[in-house]
């Protein structure tokens, strides 16, 4: 994933600002059309640096996935390929819509960049940013990030069903405010994640119960378990 970049075809390119390249989160290809690797390529002052390009590359082999995205102010986005072959990539990022942020994802397939999509549409005010993401040993992404609504920043978990993402659920405690989730740990039916509060690190073990028949409308009430550590992380 990028935030820490941990994945088996992606290359890291870090542009100086006065290169004539343009900033962009492309896919390349074989002369066949096969998925090859993620390509990042970003350009900028260290820790200024621009990721989206506003100007794709023109190239067959390149396949960019968000070119208007600096225009915008579009966060950096994690990116992790599955780990069952083809090893396609999954992208994860923060867009602005003109008011606020709203969670997106996308990713490869054999015909293309799937088309973005809002990870959850539930929230119509606020910021979702700061995913983090992981699969578990089926192949089924795991996503968490901070949602920032009224002053209150909360955790927010979320499973891939078939062809969408489950609504958001809250892991972290009411009323805390719980910032920069990480997934630390995967197992089959769950994650552990760690995130920052005025109090320390906490930890949040997130189970989600998986019935017989995955549908695209799982209630998240009725699948989702929570527990938390004794103590916090840094005690």
């Amino acid at each position: 994933m990028l935030r820490g970049l941990v994945t088996m075809g992606t290359c890291l390119v870090l542009l100086g600002t006065g290169l004539a390249v343009h900033a962009e989160v492309s896919v390349r290809t074989d002369p066949k059309g096969n998925y090859s690797a993620t390509q990042i390529l970003t350009r900028g002052a260290r820790g200024e640096s621009v990721l989206w390009g506003v100007n794709q590359r023109s190239s067959r082999n390149f396949h960019a996935l968000n070119p208007r995205g600096d225009a915008r102010g579009d966060l950096w986005p994690v990116i992790t390929e599955s780990e069952m072959a083809p090893h396609h990539p999954w992208v994860v990022w923060s867009r602005f819509n003109g008011r606020d942020y709203d969670l997106v994802w996308s990713r490869w397939t054999t015909e293309g960049w799937h088309p973005t999509r809002v990870v959850d549409s539930a929230p119509e005010v606020g910021n979702d940013v700061d995913p983090d993401m992981a699969f578990n040993d089926e192949g089924r992404p795991f996503l968490v990030w901070s949602r920032e609504e009224n002053g209150v920043s909360t955790i927010q978990f979320s499973a891939f069903l078939l062809n969408t993402w489950m609504p958001g659920f809250q892991i972290s405690d009411e009323d805390v405010n719980s910032r920069y989730p990480v997934i630390v740990e995967r197992f089959f039916n769950g994650i552990r994640v760690e995130f920052d509060t005025a109090n320390g690190r906490v930890a949040k073990w997130v189970m989600f119960n998986l019935p017989v028949t995955i549908t695209d409308d799982i209630n998240p009430l009725n699948h989702v378990r929570v527990k938390g550590a004794p103590n916090h992380v840094n005690d």
